[in-house]
């Protein structure tokens, strides 16, 4: 019995331990779990999503940062240093200039460690005092929220100083007290909510026009400068300004009745409390505007105020988006106030001739429509003769040919009001359907229907500029493309050369590229800042070519389109900006155009192969370019392109009808549409500027001498091989070769070109323009240098 109990005991005492070892075990790994988390902190702790944006307004993007961040993760402070090595990184900061302006041993912090909002904002603010004042990306500003709008699905705050953003924006302005971070253990983040800050002041934290966070609220007073008043009797005040009309109330009723006048407020609680009224004015001529003066005729240079304002006071009040009043127009009255501009009114409309555009089909393939289709976004009329249809703002109407309206001459269509746009529903730009100012004309002709779009030559330049260049480029940049295009435009305008389908130019690359791509703020403001202003030469406006790229030397006129007469002003001309031989700096001004010559095949290869100076275009991408194409390719580029370039040029594409290339050759113009197989290509001539003006292909049925560069890029077209460009990428799918400064690599059965530069090279390289621009150059000084001897005048 005793040894049976003696057993049973050892049994138990093993399950026993065997129970304890998986307990003990079990607990090992609850443990390490345990581990894990450290005690809980007192206070809000910062979120990772949070974080990654706050860090994103500093230009560092969550693909610099260490691992993947998730949304409600706290950032532990080992997490944090490894922000910190990013920050240092991408801005080029020390960490102990970091380190040393925070409040918290962030070094030393255990890393499981979960660290406070108020602890990363610390460190947000270390890290924007550390940088220098010229290259912070966030700043501090103060804002009086006025209203909130919607654009584009985007909420916008209309504030004393601008529409700004908030679409992220955060309010921190519980961790703040008198402007600086205080540690209190309650404080909260809230989401931005536009509607709890109205008529409020507030101090923020900017990057460009966007809000990233609000730091504090004031109940100081606040001055809202050189308002519009509407209206203002009894206890309200109803006013214009940033573009949108308010109505205020007063603390006091106002002892008279007023309106129509500029003024300043002060607001406090919410009331204006006070009013100062400016009644002074004065008129003239403009004869000048910069950013702090304005040049007036019989007052000469007045200084403005520091929040300067143009109103729009006739048909729909506005406010001008423009830091620069009209030069040359003499229907603004200035108001005045201690000596200075605190306003500009602007009584009447731009006195500006009107330009009719011929809009083409879709891709720019014809200029006759099968029907048009089209709305508008106002109240608009559709005029025949003496019959008016009248249609409300969204109504779709249709014109086909068999429209009986016809039989009383062309259709106009019209909206109401001063910022009515039509849209034509039947056209595509750029995948979307265009919104046209002014007026829509239709006209009936054999092979169908013409759009003639008539609109004031200010306008029409609004949708031309960034159709043109980039409205991300440089604003002065911006300004030299809208001088140009408004005296390309003038000399167009005046030539008629669309007279019989009632136009002046087409909106395709035939002349300059119109509404492809919308007008926006950016457009309209390089418009404005130089209104009427064309570029002369012996007090003629010039013709203002431009074109992408340059390849290091601008061509002359003639270099370009054979036949054309030389003209001062296009004369080609070095691009150069740096010596790479001799590493110094040089000016394009000192290469003189006696002393450059690429005619020559080698001088040309050794430039473009091993440029022996940089240009101003030498950082973009079509600066040097290579294209490997199969003979069996060009030859049905050739083939498929030559007699559409014949029928357009035929005095340039000759066919070899005696002799040989070597020996006494005769060219005459044919119809010709093949030249069979492609056996060879044979350059003929290269001009001084290296753009190779003309060219022979040499195909089994025929021979061709083609002269023009644009015939010259059609032929040529690699349409299915890839253009490897300077920077590395490539691009397909051209029908144009990118320019004609080009040379050859021949293989047996395929033919390398190797070219530089996008564009014909006469006149003003657009990417050009935007390095000058970059580089601190006004747009004067762009023009001036691309132009030689040219002045800047005014056509109205």
């Amino acid at each position: 019995m005793k040894k049976k109990l003696w057993l049973l005991g050892i049994c138990l005492a093993a399950l026993i331990i065997i129970f304890a070892g998986s307990v003990i075990k079990k607990l090992g790994t609850d443990n390490k779990i345990v581990q894990v988390d450290t005690p809980s902190r007192e206070g809000e702790v910062i979120r990772e999503e949070e974080a990654v944006r706050l860090l994103a307004y500093l230009g560092i993007e969550e693909d610099k940062l260490s691992g993947k961040e998730e949304a409600a993760k706290k950032v532990t402070f080992g997490k944090a240093r490894s922000y910190l090595e990013a920050i240092t990184k991408t801005l080029d900061i020390k960490e102990k200039d970091i380190t040393d302006k925070l409040s918290f041993p962030l070094l030393t912090q255990d890393s499981d460690k979960d660290m406070l909002t108020l602890e990363f904002l610390n460190l947000y603010n270390a890290v924007l005092d550390s940088l220098p004042k010229d290259t912070v990306p966030v700043k501090e500003q103060d804002l009086y929220i006025l209203a909130n709008k919607e654009e584009d699905g985007k909420e916008i705050l209309v504030t004393d100083q601008g529409d700004i953003t908030c679409k992220d924006a955060v309010s921190y302005q519980e961790f703040y007290q008198d402007g600086k971070l205080e540690e209190k253990k309650e404080a909260a983040s809230q989401s931005f909510k536009a509607e709890d800050y109205m008529d409020t002041r507030v101090t923020a934290l900017v990057k460009g026009n966007e809000i990233v966070y609000i730091k504090d609220i004031s109940d100081k007073e606040t001055v809202l400068s050189n308002l519009w008043i509407i209206e203002g009797k009894a206890t309200s005040v109803k006013a214009f300004i940033n573009g949108i009309t308010k109505e205020f109330q007063t603390e006091y009723p106002l002892s008279e009745e007023m309106g129509k006048a500029v003024c300043d407020i002060t607001v406090k609680d919410k009331k204006i409390i006070k009013i100062t009224m400016k009644p002074d004015t004065i008129t003239g001529k403009v004869l000048s505007a910069g950013k702090n003066t304005i040049e007036i005729q019989g007052y000469g240079k007045v200084s403005l105020e520091d929040n300067y304002r143009i109103y729009k006071i006739y048909d729909e009040l506005a406010m001008e988006i423009t830091n620069s009043i009209l030069v040359g127009y003499s229907t603004t009255e200035f108001v005045v106030a201690n000596g200075k501009i605190a306003a500009a009114l602007i009584t009447a409309p731009i006195k500006a001739e009107n330009i009719r555009v011929l809009i083409k089909t879709n891709n720019y393939s014809g200029i006759f429509h099968d029907k048009v289709v089209l709305t508008a976004n106002k109240e608009f009329t559709v005029t025949a003769g003496k019959t008016v249809k009248k249609h409300k703002a969204g109504d779709k109407v249709t014109i086909k040919v068999s429209n009986q309206l016809f039989k009383e001459g062309r259709i106009r269509v019209e909206t109401k009001g001063e910022n009515g746009k039509i849209t034509l529903l039947s056209v595509l730009r750029s995948g979307a359907n265009p919104k046209y100012r002014g007026s829509i004309e239709v006209a009936k002709e054999e092979t169908g229907l013409t759009i003639v779009n008539e609109l004031s030559l200010e306008e029409y330049l609004y949708a031309v500029v960034p159709s043109e260049m980039p409205t991300s480029y440089n604003m002065e940049a911006l300004k030299a493309q809208a001088v140009c295009a408004r005296s390309y435009a003038y000399n167009q305008l005046m030539a008629g050369g669309l007279s019989e389908y009632g136009a002046h130019v087409d909106d395709s690359v035939s002349y300059q590229v119109y509404n492809n791509l919308p007008e926006n703020e950016q457009s309209i403001l390089a418009v404005k800042d130089t209104y009427g202003k064309v570029l002369k030469y012996e007090g003629n406006v010039v013709n203002t070519y431009y074109f992408s790229t340059s390849w290091g030397y601008t061509a002359s006129l003639n270099d370009v389109w054979a036949g054309e007469t030389s003209a001062p002003y296009l004369a080609g001309k070095a691009q150069a900006v740096y010596d790479l031989v001799n590493q110094k700096a040089v000016y394009a001004s000192s290469f003189h155009p006696d002393t450059v010559d690429y005619s020559a095949e080698t001088a040309f290869r050794s430039f473009l192969e091993k440029p022996d100076y940089s240009t101003y275009d030498s950082e973009f991408p079509w600066y040097r370019w290579n294209v490997t194409v199969s003979k069996k390719e060009l030859t049905a580029s050739i083939n498929q392109s030559l007699r559409n370039r014949y029928t357009a040029n035929p005095s340039f594409i000759l066919t070899l009808t005696g002799g040989s290339l070597s020996d006494n050759p005769v060219f005459e113009s044919r119809d010709i549409s093949s030249i069979g197989e492609l056996k060879d290509i044979k350059i003929a001539a290269r001009e001084k500027s290296g753009i190779v003006s003309k060219l022979y292909l040499i195909g089994t049925k025929a021979t061709i001498s083609v002269r023009n560069e644009y015939n010259i890029r059609s032929l040529l077209a690699p349409v299915s091989s890839e253009i490897k460009r300077a920077d590395g990428s490539t691009v397909k799918d051209l029908n144009l070769l990118p320019s004609a400064y080009i040379c050859f690599n021949k293989g047996e059965n395929s033919i390398t070109i190797k070219g530089g530069g996008y564009g014909h090279g006469v006149g003003m390289s657009q990417n050009g323009a935007k390095a000058m621009a970059d580089s601190g150059k006004t747009f004067d000084i762009i023009l001036k240098h691309y132009y030689t001897g040219i002045n800047i005048g005014f056509i109205y």
